[in-house]
């Protein structure tokens, strides 16, 4: 069984395709699935179009009110995902803007069923790619990424900060039931590399497989303020370090 945790934030011009996509992903590949879709206290139309989504596809509503940010979202999604989850199945996560292409989901799943926690869908590994980034988001990229893996180096992986993952149910259940609220503690952004690390800590085995981001897709603005962003990795890298991390 397949779950996939959407975090979704005044996304009403992506929702719609990126849910049909999974939905077609699916069928071609004959996956069963459930949608965690966690609307985190849009004012725009997301809240209604998920509404609507939900009487067609097999899709699970949560909401923050008022917006909480990513990480908080993602640790409402995730842990309903580890409630209702068994051990073997498999967690994906993925933004809610449409630039994670679903296309990449099957090879990620195989990857978790040759022995690994967690596959990283990475712009960095063979095969990976960015498209439509401005030269200033793409060196906050790289520059982090390189921050958090001189820090923290995980063998094999060469993007930290990408939030489309697959994990295995079982490693996610694990964090929480060892961590407990401290499974993830970050409020925004710095929530993504947060998990990852958390997750390193307890012996995950972690690879990735490279992909497409296709940030030319989104629709609207990003969400990001670069230097909160900034701020808030040094601050959770400092946190981290000091709890032996």
């Amino acid at each position: 069984m397949l779950y996939i945790v959407i975090p979704a934030y005044n996304e009403e011009g992506n929702l719609t395709s990126l849910i049909e996509s999974i939905v077609s992903m699916a069928a071609a590949n004959n996956l069963e699935y459930t949608m965690i879709i966690i609307d985190d206290g849009s004012t725009d139309r997301t809240p209604e179009i998920i509404e609507d989504l939900s009487t067609r596809y097999k899709i699970l509503p949560l909401e923050n009110r008022p917006n909480s940010g990513l990480g908080r979202t993602m640790a409402k999604g995730l842990k309903r995902a580890a409630e209702i989850s068994a051990d073997g199945d498999v967690i994906i996560t993925l933004d809610g803007d449409a630039t994670h292409d679903p296309v990449y989901i099957p090879s990620m799943i195989d990857k978790i069923n040759q022995g690994n926690d967690v596959i990283v869908a990475s712009r960095f590994a063979p095969g990976g790619a960015e498209k439509g980034l401005s030269t200033f988001r793409k060196v906050l990229s790289r520059g982090s990424g390189a921050l958090l893996k001189i820090f923290f180096p995980i063998k094999g992986l060469s993007d930290y900060t990408c939030g489309y993952r697959a994990f295995r149910a079982g490693a996610i259940k694990r964090g929480f039931a060892v961590l407990g609220e401290g499974f993830i503690e970050e409020a925004g952004f710095s929530a993504t590399p947060e998990i990852l690390l958390k997750l390193r800590s307890l012996g995950a085995r972690i690879d990735e497989v490279g992909f497409m981001l296709k940030y030319d897709q989104k629709v609207g603005k990003s969400k990001v303020k670069v230097s909160k962003t900034i701020i808030q990795y040094l601050k959770m890298i400092a946190r981290l370090k000091m709890k032996g991390l």
